[in-house]
This record gives structure tokens, C-alpha cells and sequence, in this order.
């Protein structure tokens, strides 16, 4: 059995506020608005792409960045947020195996900026994603 489209992209935006002046939480965690990935599918790449200004971002200094579904890590998490985001530049995050990671949990896309100090104050800036995946709903049933 054939499935056609069965290659498909996650699209979402999320917005890193510029309130978190002064947070000294080791990760900020900020929901990708209108992005999901289902159990059982296989990520095989992930792009951001921040069109607008980035605030501050020097202040991001040396956090890492990283990307989750259902609270599974989708990317390598040794990214630096200041390479990573770049204004109008595109970033092809590498995954977290090189062959495609399998989704075992699914859900909401979430991208988490982690730093051990203050590090963060003022920055501000929202970013595309695109989640590039496998996957086929009537896998089982095949």
C-alpha cells in the first residue's frame, strides 16, 4: 500500500517576549503556535528562520537552544540560540540522529532556550520552524 503525501512539514512561529528581563530560570520554554508532531512519525530535518529583528541578541551569549515534541528532544542540543538565529538567515538544525528520529510520545512543538544566568535579559525576537517528517496513518493498518 501506497500513501500518497506521506512526507510532510510542521509549520510554526513562536516569539521569544522581551519581558523575561531578568529571568534566571535555567531553561525558557516557549510553545511553537500552530505546530505538532504524531506519535510514530520520523523527523528527518528542522529550519528556523527568524525574518525580523533579533533584540539584543548578543545577550543570548552562550545559550543553547533546542527543539521538543511531547517533550522529546527532535535536534542535537548543543546548538548556540546566537548561531542558530541570525536575522533573515535560515538554519538547518541538526538532528538528534543523523538518520531521522523516531516520535514516541507526539505533540506540541516546543523550543527551549537554556543558559545558566540572566544571560537572556531583553532579548527578543519570533522565528519560523519547519519540521520536515515522515509519517502514515495507516502504518499499522498496512
Amino acid at each position: 500500500m501506497n500513501e500518497f503525501l506521506i512526507r510532510r512539514v510542521a509549520f510554526g512561529n513562536f516569539t521569544v517576549p522581551s519581558n523575561v528581563a531578568g529571568n534566571t530560570a535555567s531553561v525558557l520554554s516557549v510553545t511553537v503556535n500552530g505546530a505538532a508532531i504524531p506519535k510514530g512519525a520520523i523527523v528527518t530535518g528542522i529550519k528556523y528562520f527568524a525574518a525580523g529583528a533579533i533584540t539584543n541578541a548578543a545577550n543570548m551569549g552562550s545559550a543553547t537552544f533546542n527543539l521538543y515534541a511531547g517533550g522529546q528532544a527532535l535536534a542535537t542540543n548543543n546548538a548556540v540560540a546566537s548561531v542558530v538565529f541570525v536575522q533573515t538567515a535560515v538554519y538547518n538544525h541538526t538532528i538528534a540522529t543523523a538518520v531521522g528520529v523516531y516520535v514516541t510520545v507526539g505533540g506540541p512543538l516546543v523550543a527551549a532556550i537554556q543558559d545558566t544566568n540572566s544571560a537572556r535579559t531583553g532579548v527578543a525576537f519570533d522565528a519560523d520552524v519547519y519540521v520536515e517528517y515522515l509519517y502514515c496513518g495507516n502504518r499499522d493498518i498496512a
